[in-house]
């Protein structure tokens, strides 16, 4: 049946177990992120490296930051979007519009209300902002970044004025952009071609767009 959850046994042919890990070794520290060793015990005892990236920052919390899914009500639902330089690709980037978590906010709906108006100009009062809290991982592989994610939806009707971005020095780069939640797949591979080479897809945004179109399905 759908949506029906399964006990535990019956999803696995191997149970999750505990894994023993060390203190990670420092290899090298930047100004935002720190380069660790880790040494972990696989499921026979025997000893493994890994190399991983962490954010440098006060408190030790891997869920650092948050990704927010905006649709607007306009005659067509469009899904708000941003695009800007990423150094770490050489490219710019279309994504969701997110933000890190900072120390001083009182829970992760502080950090979407205050990045989405930062980056999109939309001031939307708290109550209207969905928490998922399950942490997601970006990128289990390289980094023990985690993010929550946080639904809004605006109604532009309902507007009292333009929204006007408020972006940091670093974020000079960084424009948004709205596309119907219809067909938004094709019109994100379309946007990417158009510019050459310039533009990539956030692999994130992209498993969205994809699970609009996989929902349209009778499996």
């Amino acid at each position: 049946m759908p949506g029906e959850i399964l006990p535990k046994s019956s999803l696995l042919l191997k149970p999750l177990l505990p894994i023993e890990n060390s203190s990670p070794k420092i290899m090298g520290t930047g100004d935002w992120v720190q380069l660790e060793n880790i040494s972990y015990k696989d499921d026979k005892g025997i000893e493994r490296k890994w190399e991983r990236c962490i954010r440098t920052k006060p408190e030790h919390s891997s869920i650092d930051a948050i990704d927010i899914h905006a649709i607007l009500l306009t005659p067509i639902p469009k899904v708000l979007l941003v695009i800007q330089y990423r150094p770490a690709i050489e490219c710019y980037c279309v994504e969701f519009p997110s933000g890190l978590i900072d120390p001083s906010d009182k829970d992760p709906i502080d950090s979407a209300q205050r990045e989405l108006k930062e980056e999109t100009g939309y001031l939307i009062p708290k109550e209207q902002f969905e928490l998922i809290n399950v942490p997601v991982a970006y990128e289990p592989g390289l980094t023990n970044s985690c993010c929550y994610v946080v639904n809004v939806t605006i109604d532009t009707t309902q507007l009292i004025e333009a929204p006007i971005q408020q972006l940091e020095p670093d974020e000079w780069s960084l424009q948004t952009i709205s596309l119907p939640v219809e067909g938004l797949l094709e019109s994100l591979i379309g946007l990417v071609k158009s510019y050459n080479g310039l533009l990539i897809i956030d692999s994130r945004l992209h498993s969205f767009a994809i699970g609009l179109e996989y929902s349209k399905f009778k499996f």
